[in-house]
């Protein structure tokens, strides 16, 4: 088909990349494909007739009807096991077997064999333990939209918890809200490159001499609250640092490896698309259950009467919160992460250049003090690549 008669779908820097528009395409003409940052976009095939249903789901082209404000709440897991296993509270996992337990299946971001993200769907309490722990990479989504469908129209309960803007492309692709479908949005501040992510496990495999086999982005230690970072190798040997001192940690917590649409995130704020929302509780009194933040504590959001009617039923414990204190402890309810100036850069180097180059000028520690000071570490550092990457990796 000519170019000139393409359907209407969001502008590349708004696209969430939510694939309701591959989804819901009664053709099969739009397909979600990596582009020059790795990220998956929707791309229309000749088999597109132009029935425009791509334009009615898209999230990004309509608006949302406002919620009345969320309930707030600190809230945490009583099993500790669980809460180490968790990235926050352990409040998911209570969600997803309260689900189970009625029957229901339970949608969320896990790693596959080659450690890509991807939504997966769990059935029971073995194929649950994979979703648990946030992921910061974007999941891809593949065929989950009518898969959970199936079960909806099958009358089986169905969880799904992902990003604000994957929770509102489902809704979209629905096209109802449907009353065996209870959805949990998490507060999140950006998803990084899942092109990005697959070079540093390539990176990863090349410096180890050894395949990784499985990873934790935000892991814990008993009594810490640094996140860790924590990968396994097929040998056993384990690389593990705090998550702000790996290369993606620190790429993602500058925003460099985000999406763009996440830099004008449309759904931070407290008018949430989940009927819950979990994040990570930051910032809390020292005072405040101190015992219970060290093995940490959610941030759970009420946004509907089906939440709140589900939170009745959890035998999880938690506190009230202010509205005020909440926006106070979750940074993705005030405001987009900005795109850093070195954002253009950084994807124009990743599209041309071999990724051990992109790693040294950018993702690497003396790179990043570099960047900040403007001096000549950057040179220093190319000298000693190959020296600076195996005593990063070396085995604990």
């Amino acid at each position: 088909m000519s170019e000139n008669i393409l359907p209407l779908l969001a502008p590349k820097e708004r696209c969430t990349g939510c694939g309701a528009c591959a989804s819901g395409c009664p053709k099969g003409a739009i397909h979600l494909l990596p582009d020059r940052e790795g990220f998956l976009t929707p791309a229309v095939t000749d088999a597109c007739i132009q029935c425009g249903h791509c334009t009615h789901v898209c999230p990004v082209l309509r608006q949302r009807e406002k919620r009345s404000a969320p309930a707030a709440f600190a809230a945490w897991n009583p099993d500790p096991e669980i809460r180490m296993a968790s990235s926050a509270g352990g409040v998911f996992f209570l969600l997803a077997d309260y689900v189970l337990e009625t029957g229901g299946v339970v949608f969320g971001a896990a790693t596959d064999s080659e450690l890509r993200v991807r939504h997966m769907a769990a059935h029971n309490a073995a194929e649950l333990k994979p979703l648990l722990g946030a992921k910061p990479v974007q999941s891809e989504l593949g065929d989950t939209f009518p898969r959970i469908r199936r079960y909806l129209d099958a009358g089986r309960r169905v969880l799904f918890c992902g990003t604000p803007c994957q929770v509102d492309g489902l809704y979209h692709y629905l096209g109802e809200h449907p009353d065996n479908l209870l959805t949990a949005d998490l507060l999140c501040q950006g998803v990084c490159s899942p092109g990005v992510w697959e070079q540093l496990v390539r990176s990863m495999a090349y410096v180890k001499r050894r395949q990784p086999v499985s990873v934790t982005f935000f892991g814990k230690l008993a009594g810490e609250k640094r996140q860790r970072f924590r990968v396994q190798f097929e040998d056993n040997s384990v690389f593990d640092a705090p998550f702000d001192k790996c290369e993606l940690g620190r790429g993602h917590r500058r925003g460099l490896l985000f999406r763009p649409a996440c830099h004008t995130c449309p759904y931070t704020s407290t008018d949430r698309v989940g009927d819950l929302s979990l994040g990570v509780c930051e910032g809390l009194p020292k005072d405040f259950y101190p015992d219970e933040q060290k093995n940490g504590v959610s941030l759970l959001l009420v946004n509907s009467a089906k939440g709140a009617r589900t939170l009745d039923v959890l035998p999880l414990k938690r506190e009230p919160l202010s509205l005020e204190s909440a926006v106070a402890a979750a940074p993705a309810l005030r405001e987009s992460v900005p795109a850093p100036a070195e954002r253009s850069d950084f994807f124009a180097a990743f599209a041309q250049q071999p990724f051990h180059q992109v790693q040294s000028r950018f993702l690497a520690p003396l790179a990043y003090q570099a960047r900040r000071r403007g001096d000549g570490l950057l040179r220093f550092l190319h000298k000693n690549e190959k020296r600076e990457k195996r005593s990063l990796w070396k085995k604990r």
